[in-house]
């Protein structure tokens, strides 16, 4: 792949990322500190590397870093990649490290579907397609055929479904005839404040059938705000019992055991995290940049089923002393860990990964563990034509 090909593909990433950080503005539970699970933590598990590696060829239109990475497992292992750029979701097998098969959808006309901005594969008989900002949800399968177009009654103040595998990790969750998706407060970003952002709900379920909505009793914790303005975007993940939620700024996280009961603070906080900056919204754009850049949070919450354990990715405070660094480290991690919690939110380990070697977006779970991208830009062992991940077991500490 030649380098003016990569860089194009770079740049429509930063695009993309630099716009969904833009719409956690623009779009936009009680919180008792559940101290207990802290104090009954006991570390005994951590993430290490593997010598096994994964590396899947990829061709000249495909950008070495995902916009969207999806692993399903049926009698083989698929790695499911989107591709922005030409509309289509690649189909890899994990076994042969090769492409299977291209679903390639039109953006208009009869079976148009708009430009793909995320999906859900439930089945390979059952792929859930989304837009940005769209309404509209159409499922299709391997066959590329368009067999239902769902148009979403939004419920009021909420937004249309924000579905994503590695912005803020929040996969649908199919229930019978309905999906539960993740979405924002509909409010002015510069407007809100802690008392409506308490009333603003996380998740709702949509009837495949007629489109319409019902909220889950799943809502913002009601002191988000009150120390001063944060990022208010979170990832969320159902486990085998709990619906857990990871807010950007806030070391809790939040569970509930059905999508009837009000969420419950668990206290699961990074060793390498301490406090968060609040930003200012009427600040300036290198500002927010800078912010983005530097400043501790928290990101996606991801559940290992195999393990039945949950994984959140913690981003601790960094320098940035040039506007170099500061467009640099806006999207790529300088440095991040993983937090381990067992399937009561315990946290039972915490495992730190070196400096500019890893992209943390880019991750899926196998029964063998957990694979990360090593297509970081800065890694001595990038392979620019390539998807290449390295593979961490999860194992007990003696």
């Amino acid at each position: 792949m030649s380098s003016r090909q990569k860089i194009i593909g770079k740049n429509n990433l930063y695009k993309i990322s630099g716009f969904i950080l833009l719409l956690v503005f623009v779009s936009a539970c009680n919180k008792g500190e559940n101290l207990g699970k802290a104090d009954a933590s006991v570390v005994s598990k951590e993430l290490v590397k593997s010598s096994k590696s994964l590396i899947i060829p990829i061709d000249s239109l495909t950008v070495n870093r995902s916009s969207q990475l999806v692993h399903y497992q049926d009698s083989k292992d698929w790695l499911f990649n989107l591709n922005m750029s030409t509309n289509e979701i690649q189909m890899y097998d994990l076994k042969d490290k090769s492409l299977h098969k291209r679903l390639k959808f039109p953006v208009e006309g009869n079976n148009g579907v708009g430009r793909i901005f995320s999906f859900h594969i439930h089945n390979l008989d059952s792929i859930f397609l989304f837009q940005q900002f769209s309404t509209d949800i159409y499922l299709t399968d391997t066959s590329q055929s368009i067999k239902n177009k769902i148009t979403v009654q939004v419920p009021e103040m909420h937004t249309p479904p924000f579905v994503h595998s590695t912005y803020f990790s929040s996969p649908v969750v199919v229930i019978d005839d309905a999906l539960v998706v993740k979405t924002r407060p509909a409010d002015d970003y510069k407007e809100i404040t802690n008392d409506v952002l308490s009333k603003r709900h996380l998740t709702y379920s949509i009837n495949l059938n007629k489109g319409e909505t019902e909220l889950l009793n799943h809502k913002y914790p009601n002191d988000y705000l009150e120390d001063g303005y944060k990022l208010f975007d979170f990832s969320f993940a159902k486990g085998l019992d709990k619906w857990v939620y990871s807010f950007h700024s806030d070391h809790n996280l939040y569970y509930s055991d059905s999508m009837q009961a009000g969420l419950t603070a668990a206290f699961s906080k990074s060793k390498y995290i301490n406090g968060f900056q609040s930003i200012d919204v009427f600040g300036s754009r290198e500002q927010h940049y800078k912010y983005y850049a530097s400043a501790a949070n928290y990101k996606s919450i991801l559940y290992d089923k195999f393990k039945n354990v949950y994984y959140r990715f913690c981003y601790p405070e960094i320098e940035v002393s040039s506007e170099e660094e500061i467009m640099k480290y806006r999207f790529l991690p300088k440095l991040f860990s993983i937090l381990i919690l067992d399937s009561e939110l315990n946290v039972i380990g915490e495992t730190l990964f070196d400096k500019d070697k890893f992209l943390s977006d880019n991750a899926f779970i196998t029964e063998e563990g957990i694979y990360l991208s090593k297509n970081h830009p800065d890694n001595p062992e990038l392979k620019e034509d390539y998807l290449s991940f390295a593979l961490f077991e999860l194992i007990d500490i003696d």
